[in-house]
């Protein structure tokens, strides 16, 4: 077995609370039961260039110090681990954690303008959102999803994951990481049909292991809004509601909250604004880009910790 251990203190924008983002993601259906959570860190697997690495993240001794996280990564793997697979996974960590993001503007907002979510604000305070882990695996969920009960989605999933990812062994618990691009684009059409049993998620994630090369997660992430959603919907099977779904949950951008973002959150809006609610403009109007951090915080109030 091969390790790394590193720091990723330097990357933490405060307030930042690590265990607020266990919480959450202890609670995120789309990832149940692919991660541990032991003594106040995770440990998760990942797919780099071909090779799967597990990762485990917690929080260091002298982490704790008021005002301060200090987080720290250690890696596993079977074959050697490069200085250039270390670093990307390093990456990795600290954008699926959103660890750079800034929240202080959205609490200010929520202070000032939305005194009924304040709570829930102070309940959750230092959660950053957590996404999911890379583009392709946020792709194909928001494709595996469409006009399928949620059991159904993570079963086809986690066949994709068996048939074409990777898995690790450590402390006698077995890590998959769901495959990169470079393992399952070479996926056949037959072998997807296979795993999914649904000929529609065959024909669009055929679609998008096509595309996928084209979509460029740099783009994504730095081109105008409108442009990389539109990038994104050249794909057979990414409309706007995935579109803003992957730019969201997987790139942490966020343009206008849809009515399909909120509708499984309609009791919980109920809950906090009263059987009137709020509406979808008023949401809009008063975040604005910050919509989409509401969304999270009013998410991670309904869960159970």
């Amino acid at each position: 077995m091969h390790t790394a251990a590193g720091d990723l203190g330097g990357k933490v924008v405060e307030p930042f609370d690590f265990q607020q983002s266990l919480n959450f993601l202890g609670g995120f259906g789309p990832m149940s039961g692919e991660q541990q959570f032991e003594r106040g860190a995770i440990t998760k697997a990942i797919m780099i260039e071909g090779q799967t690495v597990v990762f485990r993240v917690g929080e260091t001794e002298e982490g704790g110090v008021r005002g301060k996280s200090r987080l720290r990564y250690e890696l596993f793997s079977e074959g050697p681990l490069s200085k250039s697979v270390e670093d990307s996974v390093a990456r990795r960590i600290a954008f699926f954690l959103s660890l750079d993001d800034d929240v202080r503007p959205f609490y200010a907002i929520a202070r000032r303008d939305d005194p009924k979510f304040y709570p829930l604000v102070e309940r959750s305070w230092g959660l950053h959102q957590v996404k999911f882990l890379t583009l392709l695996e946020i792709s194909c969920w928001a494709i595996l999803t469409q006009r399928v009960q949620r059991p159904i989605a993570q079963r086809m999933k986690r066949a994709i994951t068996e048939k074409f990812g990777g898995s690790l062994d450590l402390d006698g618990k077995t890590y998959r990481a769901f495959p990169d691009y470079t393992k399952l684009k070479e996926a056949k059409p037959r072998e997807l049909l296979e795993v999914t049993r649904n000929q529609r998620a065959m024909q669009r994630l055929t679609s998008l292991l096509t595309a996928f090369d084209e979509l460029d997660e740099d783009y994504l992430r730095t081109a105008p809004y409108d442009k990389a959603a539109a990038r994104l919907q050249k794909v057979n099977g990414i409309g706007e509601w995935s579109s803003q779904f992957i730019l969201f949950r997987g790139l942490g951008r966020m343009g206008k909250l849809q009515t399909i973002n909120v509708r499984p959150l309609s009791k919980a809006i109920e809950a906090v604004y009263s059987p009137k609610g709020k509406t979808l403009e008023e949401i809009n109007s008063t975040y604005g880009e910050w919509s989409g951090y509401w969304s999270v915080y009013l998410r991670a109030s309904t869960m159970s910790h």
